[in-house]
């Protein structure tokens, strides 16, 4: 499974936007679009905030298994 995949994943079970899921991880709409078309990756840090989002929103632990391994 791709990132974008797993992002997509997030956002599914979270049952929020694009626009709302940007918000929650301080970077721009432009930039979560970025991430989930495949066209940029995020970085270290962004990754770790995601990490940090799933874990206070109880994200599915399959789910956040998954980031890790990306």
């Amino acid at each position: 499974m791709s990132f974008e995949d797993v992002l997509k994943e997030i956002r599914s079970q979270m049952n929020i936007t694009q626009e709302q899921f940007a918000r929650e991880l301080n970077v721009s709409f432009s930039t979560l679009n970025r991430w989930e078309n495949g066209h940029t990756s995020p970085s270290r840090l962004a990754k770790m905030r995601i990490l940090e989002f799933c874990n206070k929103r109880d994200v599915a632990p399959d789910i956040v298994a998954k980031i890790g391994k990306l």
